[in-house]
């Protein structure tokens, strides 16, 4: 059944890139079209044949059984299928786009182009083996995110610690703050993820899985931690990014605009 289910995803991916591939060329399909109408309507919009034809009606017509019929496919038969169904979308990306297939990547839908940057760097570090600079990379990109330059992200915060007089100190009450100001600050990663729609413990486990930084008045920041993330996999590390991707992506209609006021030539922003 799992190979079922991959059979259907294949044939809705495929699908998509027909319908986003159609958009691109202006073509002007029918309303109620079917999947192997695909080489009939980009030839119509003045353009040369997809390829892959043959294979990719051998998908349509093994969905078709499956999702109508009740015919399990043959496990073989979907293994087969799924590098035919690879170079449709790599041939006809290039042929119809200009894109190579193996470099798209849901980074670029991130809107900040400082973050995007990050993310494709961090990613080209982690596979050449640099892995400790590519998950500094990876909390810069959250910081950026969370105060991009000339925006603000409405995000509640946390009172920090009183300094307290010695003798509330000696009556106990530096370990009670402690204790209480621990769990705001708790309650604050929670608020905030649940405001924009993320998971607070996808969220939680994202900070806690690369090194601390701290950050300075000035934009600088120092790293402070011992591990290497050298046994860290490249499945492991994607899903850090693929949570970097969707919280950008929640919080992007957040961000309020910061007024710029000019006083005796200098221009500063106000928050």
């Amino acid at each position: 059944m799992g190979l079922s289910i991959s059979l259907l995803l294949m044939h809705d991916a495929s699908e998509l890139l027909m319908l986003a591939v159609l958009d691109h060329l202006n073509a002007n399909p029918a309303k109620k079209r079917e999947f192997m109408d695909f080489w009939d309507d980009v030839t119509k919009s003045g353009h040369s044949q997809p390829k892959h034809r043959i294979p990719m009606d051998s998908l349509n017509r093994i969905r078709i059984a499956f999702k109508h019929s009740g015919t399990i496919p043959n496990p073989d038969e979907v293994r087969r299928l799924l590098p035919r169904v690879q170079g449709f979308f790599e041939d006809t990306l290039m042929d119809y786009c200009g894109i190579t297939f193996g470099e798209v990547s849901l980074i670029d839908l991130i809107p900040d182009t400082e973050v995007r940057a990050l993310l494709h760097g961090a990613r080209s570090k982690f596979l050449d083996g640099d892995k400790y600079s590519a998950m500094i990379d990876l909390k810069v990109a959250l910081h950026t995110l969370e105060g991009p330059e000339g925006k603000y992200l409405p995000r509640i915060s946390a009172p920090d610690a009183p300094s307290l007089p010695v003798e509330m100190q000696r009556a106990g009450w530096n370990a009670y703050l402690n204790q209480l100001h621990s769990f705001l600050d708790q309650v604050e990663v929670v608020v905030n993820a649940l405001r924009f729609g993320v998971d607070p413990v996808r969220y939680t486990d994202f900070v806690r899985s690369g090194p601390t930084l701290q950050w300075t008045i000035t934009g600088k920041y120092t790293v402070f931690s011992n591990r290497t993330f050298d046994s860290m996999s490249v499945q492991r590390f994607d899903e850090l990014v693929a949570f970097l991707i969707d919280y950008a992506l929640r919080i992007s209609d957040s961000y309020i605009s910061t007024p710029v006021r000019r006083t005796a030539g200098i221009v500063a922003s106000e928050m």
